[in-house]
């Protein structure tokens, strides 16, 4: 096919969608919009994770030793947890640093010195990475780990990760499920304009159709108008999360300097939003292309 008639194609549909300059302007805001919203929730969930992961320091699991525990004994365990999935650090932490540690936060002082020696064991601290693993996963290497000759006893609080991993899949499911929906909507909503544009110019194609065109020749400039209109609210789409994260970024914080840290957020990445201009621009021509293929059978006989 040549070159010249693509092109002679594409301008027909860029001076048809300037012809109507409001028409064109709020159709691919709102198409911008519809995207926006599934994106934007992608990507504050995608951050929403991002921060959670960094909470290995509240997803601990305690391994206590024997007192009899021989120090190469420890760093090959230490070692081997390190190798381990989903764990981010293991700290060891001594008989010593135990009572100090206890009576800091417990205020029992008095209590432990009427005992007049250390009651408390070494143990191994292994921080895990929340999201990495299923908790049945973490269930079992716990299992593991307190089947270890020089470990005595586990002390874990797993059911919050469960939560928390259930929580994250919900919210997952529950964006997928309105990307679908809102992907429908923006293949409506360009499916209808094009059908207005069509209703406009049925006597045009009408004649066109008499002195020869063909079905392609006929629905290529629609098709053009539904691939603009696409890429034009993908980058629409694209400002509107990158200025909207920006927006939130001052919140953020003053929220995270509450906490004493610090958490930048991450909008859409120039891949992604290379993706998100693509995955409009094909929105867009799938909703001019079932659009022109059923009113162009009631308008070409």
């Amino acid at each position: 096919m040549s070159i010249h008639i693509r092109l002679q194609a594409l301008r027909n549909a860029r001076n048809t969608l300037l012809r109507q300059p409001i028409a064109t302007l709020l159709t691919i805001i709102a198409l911008a919009v519809v995207f926006a919203l599934p994106v934007g929730l992608f990507t504050a969930l995608s951050n929403m994770q991002r921060l959670l992961a960094s909470w290995h320091d509240q997803a601990q699991i305690s391994l206590y030793l024997h007192s009899d525990a021989s120090p190469q004994a420890i760093a090959q365990l230490r070692a081997q947890l390190r190798q381990s999935p989903g764990v981010v650090a293991v700290r060891y932490v001594d008989k010593q640093q135990a009572l100090t540690d206890f009576q800091r936060y417990a205020g029992m002082t008095a209590a432990i010195q009427t005992l007049g020696e250390n009651p408390l064991p070494a143990s191994l601290i292994v921080e895990l990475d929340p999201l990495a693993q299923s908790p049945a996963q973490l269930e079992q290497q716990l299992q593991q780990w307190s089947h270890s000759a020089i470990v005595s006893s586990a002390q874990s609080d797993l059911k919050w990760v469960a939560r928390l991993q259930a929580i994250v899949a919900l919210g997952t499911r529950a964006v997928y499920i309105l990307a679908i929906l809102l992907a429908l909507g923006a293949v409506l909503v360009m499916g209808n304009t094009i059908r207005l544009h069509i209703e406009q110019r049925r006597e045009e194609i009408e004649i066109s159709s008499l002195v020869g065109a063909t079905r392609s020749f006929i629905r290529r400039p629609f098709l053009y108008q539904g691939l603009i209109q696409g890429i034009l609210a993908g980058f629409l789409a694209w400002l509107i999360v990158a200025v909207a994260f920006a927006v939130l970024q001052g919140p953020v914080n003053h929220l995270a300097s509450l906490y004493g840290t610090q958490f930048p957020l991450h909008a859409l990445s120039p891949l992604e939003g290379f993706l998100l201009v693509l995955i409009s621009a094909a929105l867009g021509w799938l909703g001019s292309l079932l659009a022109v293929g059923r009113h162009l059978d009631n308008t070409v006989s």
